[in-house]
């Protein structure tokens, strides 16, 4: 019988307050005397989500000073820890986490930060989780860490997935480290899409939502859905959102500061989406708050619907060839309905509408330029990076490692289940599962080779003014408009 393990994590949106000062004392860099220095001291890491942070950091510390007698680490965390919610029975285990959108919270954080900043008494590390890169770096306040990687001789970037260190450089400089990443990707249902179009598919392909929808549309005969993705849900989620991000940089310059919201391309998206639904290509989403035991539920009933195409994460990519262990892990994010799997093979990895191939992390970090020990905030991050932590079980589960052991092990550990306290030995079958997972997720990497970057309260701004559309207070055009207004003030700021 299947061991079954259901984790369902629904995302809040994020609001974001900014107003660093000038700064350029990160300029110059390290030079090659600055990886002799001893390594002694006390640094103070600072990341606003405890969830993903605290657990991590706390393990990274104590074990770093046990290394390093005469270091001290303290770490700073400040979000509430989300509900979790469990259930099932027998062989069916549960998990819900409902994380809590609180922007109060978030700008009292980036309040406290600017404030420190300024002052000259902030953290030395920070967690790039809720931070506005674009306007970090503008105002001087992140260290390029480009230098290091270069010059530090005991840092082996053979060691890494180059292509997302490479991928995350933005505006001239490497101003963050990563400490995973993972990807989008869409899976096609074999027995529904012909072998003329299945033809395209497949290992070192790319493809955006608008591509398969094209493909798509001329199937549709009302007898399945196009995609499993919801048309608008909270949180940014749904097609909507899909088609935002992928399209995000014919709304959004951060680097020119500006917004083009009215010039009828962002009405043109919120009408087409809502005619999907209408039309029946893709599901209508549940307004207003999820129900995590309604989702539960759902997920046990298992709903035996097909989709066309489903966008799924590096960690579906997981379970679609874990079938063979006998085990199933089954995860899924708000904005998604689960349907039947069996028949599921890849169509390519999840581009951007200019063909750019993005990466999102869970973890990372950059060093404050004002830091008076950068020595020990450098080492840090370097064991944060080490096969040890990368192996870290309080490293989130569903990013895959940068450093490259790490990942392959982290996999097999995935597969034989000891990930999640269910460890079991793996048979031939399913180590050759493993073997054909790597190849796959191996290759969908490689065609990694950009982080978009995104400022979160002009995300929060369309997470509301969306709202007004989607209730009917609001035309296409007048959401745009009063949208276009909002970040024309922002931005100006």
């Amino acid at each position: 019988m299947k061991k079954l393990l259901y984790v369902f994590l629904i995302p809040a949106a994020l609001i974001i307050i900014t107003g660093c000062s000038k700064s350029d004392s990160g300029a110059k860099g390290p030079d090659r005397e600055f990886f002799n220095r001893n390594i002694n001291g006390e640094i103070t890491v600072s990341a606003f989500d405890t969830m993903n942070y605290r657990n991590y950091l706390e393990e990274a510390a104590r074990a770093f000073e046990q290394l390093h007698p005469g270091t001290k680490i303290n770490i700073e965390t400040f979000s509430a820890m989300p509900e979790v919610r469990t259930g099932g029975s027998g062989n069916m285990q549960m998990q819900s986490i409902q994380i809590q959108n609180d922007p109060q919270a978030r700008s009292d954080y980036l309040s406290r930060l600017n404030t420190n900043l300024m002052s000259g008494t902030g953290a030395d590390i920070y967690a790039m989780d809720i931070i506005p890169l674009q306007k970090f770096v503008e105002s001087g306040n992140l260290e390029n860490l480009e230098s290091y990687l270069n010059l530090d001789p005991d840092f082996n970037m053979n060691e890494y997935r180059q292509n997302i260190f490479n991928a995350s450089k933005y505006s001239g400089g490497l101003w963050f480290l990563p400490m995973d990443y993972s990807f989008n990707y869409f899976a096609y249902d074999s027995t529904l899409i012909p072998a003329n179009i299945a033809s395209a598919f497949g290992a070192g392909k790319s493809f955006n939502t608008g591509d398969l929808l094209k493909m798509g549309i001329p199937l549709y005969d009302g007898s399945y859905r196009l995609f499993n993705t919801t048309d608008f849900d909270r949180g940014l989620n749904g097609m909507f959102s899909q088609l935002f991000n992928e399209n995000y940089e014919e709304f959004v310059n951060l680097s020119a500061g500006r917004a083009y919201f009215q010039n009828g391309d962002f009405a043109a998206l919120l009408s087409s989406v809502r005619e999907y639904g209408q039309q029946g290509y893709i599901p209508r989403a549940v307004t207003g708050q999820q129900d995590a035991g309604r989702l539960m539920r759902q997920a046990a009933e298992a709903p035996r619907d097909r989709f066309y195409f489903k966008l799924n994460n590096n960690f579906s990519l997981a379970t679609q060839y874990m079938r063979s262990t006998g085990r199933m892990v089954m995860m899924f994010t708000g904005g998604s309905v689960i349907g039947i799997e069996d028949d599921d093979k890849v169509a390519g990895i999840q581009a951007n509408a200019d063909g750019s191939i993005p990466f999102r992390f869970n973890n990372g970090f950059g060093i404050n330029s004002q830091s008076k020990n950068k020595e020990l905030a450098w080492a840090f991050i370097k064991f944060l990076l080490s096969k040890e932590m990368q192996l870290s079980t309080n490293l989130n589960a569903m990013g895959l490692p940068v450093h490259n052991e790490a990942r392959a092990e982290k996999s097999e550990m995935t597969f034989s289940g000891s990930l999640y306290g269910m460890s079991s030995a793996l048979n031939e079958q399913s180590r050759q599962s493993l073997r054909e997972y790597m190849s796959e997720m191996e290759g969908l990497s490689d065609l990694i080779n950009s982080y978009s970057v995104r400022d979160t309260n002009i995300t929060d701004m369309v997470i509301q003014d969306v709202q007004f559309f989607i209730d009917g207070s609001r035309s296409a055009d007048e959401a745009a408009r009063v949208l276009q207004n909002k970040a024309d003030l922002y931005l100006s700021e």
